[in-house]
């Protein structure tokens, strides 16, 4: 307690001086501690932020390859879509068609056992225009 009474007692205005440029220098140097570190931390995440930005220009380089690889599996679906279409029309053709000549078969045993031409276009569905050519040519005369 003696020793700081001395710096009182002796010279007060010097004292406060002395004190109040310590600790200046000392808050000075805080600050400038502070703005160093502040400094750095910025600039690590500014480092962060290109590592993101590059990440995420990545990843939508990704998804444009993406984008492209659906778009040709797309085309190559509509391709199968198409082919197949075409491919159940002519199964559908030849279903029909070899209805028609079940039918016409069936028309030409029964113009041969001698039914009529309505008859036969009852049993057959063919159109009795159709039969009449038939039963001319197949009937039992």
């Amino acid at each position: 307690m003696d020793s700081i009474s001395l710096f009182f007692d002796e010279d007060p205005k010097t004292f406060f001086a002395y004190a109040l440029v310590i600790i200046s220098t000392f808050s000075i140097i805080l600050i400038g501690l502070s703005f160093y570190y502040d400094y750095l931390k910025k600039k690590e995440l500014l480092k962060q932020f290109e590592v993101f930005d590059r990440s995420l220009k990545d990843l939508v380089e990704e998804f444009r390859s993406f984008e492209l690889i659906f778009s040709d599996q797309k085309k190559s679906f509509e391709e199968y879509r198409f082919i197949i279409n075409r491919v159940e029309q002519e199964i559908s053709r030849l279903a029909d068609s070899l209805s028609n000549e079940k039918n016409i078969t069936s028309a030409i045993s029964l113009a041969k056992e001698g039914y009529s031409v309505l008859e036969i276009s009852e049993k057959t569905g063919i159109p009795q225009e159709e039969i009449e050519p038939i039963v001319k040519y197949h009937g039992s005369n």
